[in-house]
């Protein structure tokens, strides 16, 4: 079923883009019509939270899998979400997507005056972000109390802990060797052994977030992001353990802790395996 309106015709004629835009933007107008479809119409931007933050993490395991179709696709359903959102804000008399889209564009010309305007002398990525951080304050009127107000609240913990990590340390809070976070992990752990050895769980919890912060820290210090790390051990480990589980099964044998040394047996060969 090819659903275009005459409009979307036409703006394919003189650009491609505005008319693809344009076609979703139709379609999403239907579905949230009176005779639309009942989930669709039910819909606000509440309630499509959780679906947008599923899409987009979801785009970022097809880009991760360096899979170009998956990423097509799944960067489709973040956009549909996107125009999803703008629609039920716009019927709300608030804003349209052609608001958000102009102040994107207005933000991006503002803060690259060294691209778009006259301004000399910025040519490395830390100047760019520092000049970026100077026009939120003085034109953008985004000065706040503390560098550390600009991480979003709603930000998964380990990225929020790398965001404020980073601001911190671009203020000149930061170690200044390496020996100095490696010590604080170390000094992290000896901590975690005393909360754990007293069966505070409150205590133990509390130390194991100081350690693993101290990790993250030095993990930016590598100039690592530590989300993309963990996804990489999460990946690594998810496919020795179903070599394990594949391995187990052909040798009629349980996943439980009484094969616990036939089970390391196989781990070792996988290690080994994906090492080669």
């Amino acid at each position: 079923m090819n659903f275009e309106s005459e409009l979307t015709k036409k703006i394919r004629e003189i650009s491609p883009k505005a008319a693809a835009f344009n076609r979703l933007s139709e379609i999403m107008e239907v579905l949230r019509s009176e005779n639309g479809c009942p989930w669709d119409k039910e819909q606000n931007p509440q309630t499509l939270r959780s679906t947008f933050i599923e899409e987009t993490f979801e785009a970022i395991d097809a880009i991760s899998e360096d899979d170009a179709d998956h990423v097509k696709e799944e960067l489709g359903d973040v956009f549909f979400n996107l125009v999803f959102i703008s629609r039920c804000y716009e019927e709300s008399g608030l804003f349209g997507s052609e608001d958000s889209l102009n102040e994107i564009c207005e933000k991006l010309i503002r803060r690259h005056p060294h691209v778009f305007g006259s301004v000399n002398g910025v040519y490395t990525s830390d100047e760019v972000h520092n000049h970026w951080e100077k026009i939120k304050e003085t034109v953008e009127g985004r000065k706040s109390d503390s560098v550390l107000d600009s991480v979003p609240k709603s930000f998964p913990p380990l990225l929020k802990a790398y965001k404020l990590l980073k601001k911190a340390a671009k203020s000149g809070f930061d170690w200044r060797k390496s020996e100095d976070f490696y010590s604080k992990i170390f000094e992290e752990i000896n901590e975690v052994r005393e909360a754990e050895s007293e069966k505070d769980k409150a205590h133990l919890e509390e130390e194991m977030g100081d350690l693993i912060l101290a990790v993250v820290n030095l993990s930016r210090n590598f100039g690592v992001d530590p989300n993309v790390a963990l996804e990489k051990a999460n990946i690594k480990f998810s496919e020795r353990y179903k070599f394990v589980e594949k391995r187990m099964k052909k040798s009629n044998l349980e996943m439980k802790a009484e094969n616990d040394n036939k089970m390391m047996e196989f781990w070792n060969e996988a290690k080994k395996k994906s090492d080669e």
